[in-house]
């Protein structure tokens, strides 16, 4: 441990963060819908100069508040509208996110164990593929996180302070508490707040309905929240009426009652994306769940913060309707904080290691190897993936006639992991601790690298490619440019849409008289249907699923 005292953590975490995330951060196209949603509206936003409303094909977009936009777009100003500037801001977020799990689990028990927290949420595959997106999630669910530390400090004991200086410290972590969770309600709306909110009635539930505040503490609370979230709130009604806000509050009920197109699954969804996507802490994180003696009392009571807010993740987006991936995202640092808690003391011998962590890592592991190895063999074979679909799905199909090469030398990454797995497990069996911990973190970073350099930007030559090319064709033109038949920001960003151009619908488009070319882009199995209904389209070409159509001269 004497040698562990004298690592620089900081400066090390900062060149770890820096080099797993800001490569290759503009390797892969934007994906629709989200990446490519928040990257034009703050496109959007810099032309037209208007910073206080979120915008989409220069008209209001109710459904998100403008802070990570203005992030975004302030990475534009400097670095261009591009992928890299859209996914720089996750990239530094991410970066600060490690340094405050660092200073976190620095002051929950000591800096080795924030240290250990930072490599092991970066060591998991979907935190550190969303600090690689340009998406809102990973700033909004750090405000939350935050203001939830701050919340936990008002229950730290402070018996040995002064009357007067306990009151100071509750009254400053009740106005960072308050202000990081009105932060989270501008990066993503009421949802920042009613998390937040949820998880202090679990945590309140918990501890058998004791008071965990009192009066006073909840009013400033309330006062310091509102007053953040009212920079913006309170401007916009002011600037521009009730309207915009109106249909924001409409959106987010909308998002929790309603299936969004495409978005729908299983109540188990969520469940089975953090097992898979967290591995390997969600593995590690059921040894670090019971409390023990050996806890601090402020380390205790967080983590029952973390038991609260995991609850209230899992539960609140399995009830909602829409079931999108990164909505479950904010799981990710009490499944973290669990496996750190596991392997902390673990690796200072006051827990035991168990079979059933030995089954489970190896049994995601390896199911997370074998399909690493088998993409490449797929890829290779794709005749065989299009015969399996048959005529159920025509566009999927045209969709993998995309030409992409691949090589079957690249499964040994997916073999090697699953070798590197098993090592692992070994050493962890002979209570070589320090070395398995080690190995596994360091080859799941490894092979995390190797899938976002080798296969990410592949899929998207499968998915969007040809329709991007497309788009980016059309940006000397002053045209229009509308998906048909399918919801698409796409064509907004790569062509570049001009704010000089008439707002026009799809009916008017289809239908109208318009001044300027207008460009159509469908899917391969709705071709036949829009020639037929509408004549005025002109065939120009098809490509990898798409059909693209121009609107004939009047």
């Amino acid at each position: 441990m004497k040698i562990l005292d004298k690592i620089p953590y900081k400066l090390l975490i900062i060149l770890i963060g820096a080099v797993l995330f800001i490569p290759f951060l503009g390797n892969a196209p934007l994906f629709d819908w989200d990446e490519i949603n928040f990257a034009e509206s703050a496109r959007e936003m810099l032309l037209t100069g208007n910073y206080l409303q979120v915008q989409i094909d220069f008209e209001a977009f109710t459904e998100k508040p403008p802070l990570f936009i203005w992030v975004q777009a302030l990475s534009m100003h400097f670095f261009g509208v591009n992928e890299f500037a859209a996914r720089l801001p996750n990239a530094l977020i991410g970066i600060i996110t490690m340094l405050t799990l660092l200073a976190i689990g620095k002051r929950l028990k000591d800096k080795h164990f924030g240290a250990l927290w930072a490599l092991v949420y970066i060591s998991c595959f979907l935190p550190q593929f969303y600090f690689k997106s340009a998406l809102i999630d990973p700033l909004f669910n750090l405000f939350i996180f935050v203001g939830i530390y701050f919340a936990t400090k008002l229950t730290e004991n402070d018996e040995f302070s002064s009357k007067k200086q306990r009151r100071k410290i509750r009254n400053r972590a009740v106005f960072y508490s308050g202000f990081f969770i009105g932060l989270a309600v501008l990066t993503k709306g009421p949802v920042g707040f009613l998390l937040f909110a949820l998880s202090y009635l679990v945590l309140f539930v918990f501890s058998r309905f004791r008071r965990l505040n009192n009066m006073w503490e909840m009013i400033y609370f309330g006062i310091i929240c509102s007053l953040t979230i009212s920079t913006w709130y309170a401007l916009e009604w002011y600037v521009h009426g009730p309207g915009f806000l109106e249909g924001f509050i409409q959106r987010h009920v909308d998002l929790l009652t309603t299936q969004d197109a495409g978005h729908g699954g299983p109540i188990f969804y969520h469940f089975l994306v953090l097992l898979l996507g967290c591995f390997p802490a969600s593995i590690f994180m059921f040894g670090g769940i019971k409390n023990h003696d050996f806890s601090t009392g402020l380390l205790h009571n967080f983590q029952r913060w973390m038991w609260s807010l995991l609850i209230v993740v899992l539960v609140v987006f399995s009830l909602v309707q829409t079931k999108i991936i990164h909505y479950s995202s904010l799981a990710y640092f009490p499944i973290t904080f669990f496996a750190t808690y596991f392997l902390y003391y673990l690796l200072i011998g006051k827990r035991k290691w168990r079979w059933y962590h030995a089954a489970l890592f190896l049994i995601i592991g390896i199911i997370w190897g074998v399909a690493i190895a088998l993409v490449p063999v797929l890829g290779k074979n794709i005749d065989v993936l299009i015969r399996m679909i048959g005529d159920k799905d025509p566009f999927a199909v045209a969709n993998l006639q995309a030409t992409v090469y691949w090589s079957y030398k690249e499964s040994i990454y997916g073999l090697a992991y699953i070798g590197v797995l098993i090592v692992a497990g070994i050493l962890f069996a002979l209570k070589q601790v320090r070395w398995g911990v080690s190995i596994l973190l360091i080859s799941t970073c490894w092979i995390i690298q190797w899938v976002v350099i080798l296969f990410i930007p592949r899929i998207g030559l499968y998915t969007q490619d040809a329709a991007v090319r497309f788009y980016q064709g059309k940006v000397e033109e002053l045209c229009y440019i509308e998906a048909l038949g399918f919801k698409s920001y796409a064509p907004l960003f790569y062509a570049e849409k001009s704010k000089d151009l008439p707002h026009l619908n799809q009916e008017d488009l289809l239908e109208g008289h318009v001044e300027y070319p207008v460009y159509f882009v469908a899917k391969i199995d709705k071709k036949d249907r829009y020639l037929d209904d509408y004549p005025q389209l002109e065939w120009l070409y098809e490509e990898n699923g798409f059909v693209f159509f121009k609107k004939k001269l009047d």
